[in-house]
C-alpha cells in the first residue's frame, strides 16, 4: 500500500480508491495485491492488482502505451497497477503470458482548471468535467523468444483504451473570476486494438531496442496509428545512459494533445542516472519535434537510512507554447520530499 501526504494540486479528497478510478490522487492506494498460483509445469496463474509492463524501450514504449499511467502530475507521470488475472509460462526459449483486466483503470490526467490550464497565456481557462469511466477492460496476448543474443516479442490487446479522449466545449455560464468563458473538458473512452513488435540485442557496452505497434479504431477521432520506438543504454560506472527517439507514421485526426497518449510524438529522451555512496541523482530531458519543446528534470535523492530518505529536484519547460510540454512553462518549480518507505 502507500500513504502520501502532497501539497500540490493533483491530491484528490481523503479515502481508498481501490481501483484507482477517481479523477485525482488519492491519499490512500493499493499498489499491489495479488496471489500467485502454480498451474502446471512452468505454468503460474496470478490473481489480483499488479503493474503490468511489456515494453522494451526506455522512458516510452509503444507496447506500454496503452497501459493506464498518473499524468496528474504532467512533469513526472507514473504506471498505475491492474486488477486483473495473468498466465504465464515457458516452454525451452519460447516465453507465453495471457492477461485479461478486470475494470478500467484510467489514465490519471493534469489539473487543467484556474492557472493550471495549458492556454491561460491565450486567455483560455479550462474546467474538469467528472465523467465516469467504463468499468470494462482489455484482453491481451504476448509471446517472447530468445535466440542467441537477440530477444524478439510480439503481443496483441483489444479492448477499452485506458487513455481518454479529451473533447471541450464552452460554457455558456457565467465565465471565470478571469474574465473568460471557461472551456469545458469532457472524457470519452473508446476501444481500440493492436499488435505489436519487439526487438533487443547487446551489441559491444550497448543494449539496443525497438518496438513498432499497429493501432487500430473505429472511433472518429482516434482512427488508426503506427508508432514506433528506438532506444540505446549502456552502463556508466554505477549508472546509465538512456537515449529513445519515437513516434507516430500516421497522422492525428485531431490535436494529438487531446489523446495524451501521442501528445509527445515525435518526440526524444536523454536520461542520465547514477547511485553514490550517499544516494542518487539523475538528469533526464524530455522533448517533442512537432512543434518543438519539453522538459528539463533533475533530481537529487539522499539516503538518510534504510527507510528515511530526502529528495530535492527542479523541472524546467520550455519551448514553443504550443507544444504539450512547452505549454506548461508556467509550471516550472523546485520540489521536496521526504520519503519514510516501510
Amino acid at each position: 500500500m502507500r500513504a502520501e501526504g502532497i501539497t500540490s494540486a493533483e491530491r484528490g479528497a481523503f479515502g481508498l480508491d481501490v481501483a484507482d478510478r477517481r479523477s485525482r490522487r488519492s491519499p490512500l492506494s493499493i499498489r499491489e495485491l495479488y496471489a500467485t498460483i502454480p498451474i502446471a509445469t512452468a505454468m503460474d496463474l496470478q490473481i489480483g492488482r499488479f503493474e503490468l509492463g511489456w515494453g522494451k524501450t526506455d522512458g516510452y514504449s509503444p507496447a506500454d502505451a496503452f497501459l493506464p499511467r498518473d499524468a496528474s502530475d504532467p512533469l513526472g507521470d507514473e504506471k498505475l497497477p491492474l486488477w486483473g488475472a495473468r498466465v504465464q509460462g515457458q516452454r525451452g526459449a519460447l516465453r507465453y503470458e495471457l492477461y485479461d483486466c478486470a475494470v478500467t483503470t484510467p489514465w490519471r490526467l493534469p489539473v487543467m482548471t484556474g492557472r493550471y490550464s495549458p492556454v491561460s497565456w491565450a486567455g483560455i481557462f479550462l474546467q474538469d468535467a467528472h465523467d465516469a469511466a467504463p468499468k470494462r477492460g482489455f484482453g491481451a496476448v504476448r509471446l517472447q523468444y530468445t535466440w542467441g543474443q537477440w530477444d524478439f516479442g510480439l503481443w496483441g490487446r483489444a479492448g477499452v483504451r485506458p487513455a481518454p479522449l479529451i473533447e471541450a466545449e464552452t460554457d455558456t455560464g457565467e465565465g471565470t473570476e478571469e474574465g473568460s468563458e471557461p472551456l469545458v473538458t469532457h472524457r470519452r473512452f473508446a476501444n481500440e486494438s493492436g499488435a505489436g513488435l519487439e526487438v533487443s540485442r547487446i551489441v559491444g557496452s550497448w543494449v539496443v531496442r525497438g518496438e513498432a505497434t499497429a493501432l487500430h479504431s473505429r472511433d472518429r477521432d482516434l482512427r488508426d496509428a503506427l508508432i514506433w520506438a528506438l532506444g540505446a543504454e549502456r552502463p556508466v560506472r554505477d549508472g546509465s545512459f538512456i537515449v529513445t527517439v519515437m513516434g507516430n507514421a500516421r497522422a492525428t485526426p485531431i490535436n494529438k494533445a487531446f489523446l495524451f497518449d501521442r501528445a509527445l510524438l515525435p518526440g526524444f529522451i536523454l536520461a542520465f542516472n547514477q547511485s553514490e555512496g550517499w544516494g542518487s541523482w539523475k538528469i533526464a530531458w524530455v522533448g517533442s519535434f512537432q512543434p518543438a519543446g519539453g522538459v528539463l528534470k533533475a533530481e537529487a535523492t539522499y539516503e538518510a537510512s534504510d527507510t528515511f530518505s530526502l529528495t530535492a529536484g527542479t523541472d524546467l519547460p520550455h519551448g514553443a507554447r504550443s507544444s504539450p510540454l512547452g505549454a506548461l512553462s508556467g509550471a516550472r518549480r523546485i520540489r521536496t520530499s521526504m520519503r519514510w518507505s516501510w
